[in-house]
């Protein structure tokens, strides 16, 4: 009985050896296969460009706490720029 059974395990795992990899010089089998770096990009649209911004901070006599902001042409973050219709010099950020 002993015997047969360990001629079986020896014919099962001979078996399971043959399936994860052909023997006769084919492409070799595997069963868990590495798939790479899966992830792509779906979106075909392009990066948006920066945008700058000018933040103007209120006046002490203006009614109100925000800051007043504009777009602005492109230069160097944190420099002076101005406002239309605003009182005041702003510096320059980036829009987020």
């Amino acid at each position: 009985m002993r015997k047969i059974l360990s001629s079986l395990t020896i014919l099962l795992i001979s078996c399971s050896a043959a399936t994860a990899g052909d023997f006769s010089g084919g492409a070799p089998m595997s069963l868990a296969q590495y798939q790479g770096d899966t992830r792509t990009r779906t979106d075909d649209r392009r990066p948006r460009p920066q945008r700058y911004v000018c933040v103007v901070p209120p006046r002490q006599s203006d009614d109100r706490n925000r800051p007043y902001v504009c777009r602005a042409d492109a230069g160097r973050v944190g420099g002076t720029c101005r406002c239309q219709n605003v009182v005041g010099t702003g510096r320059l950020d980036l829009d987020f």
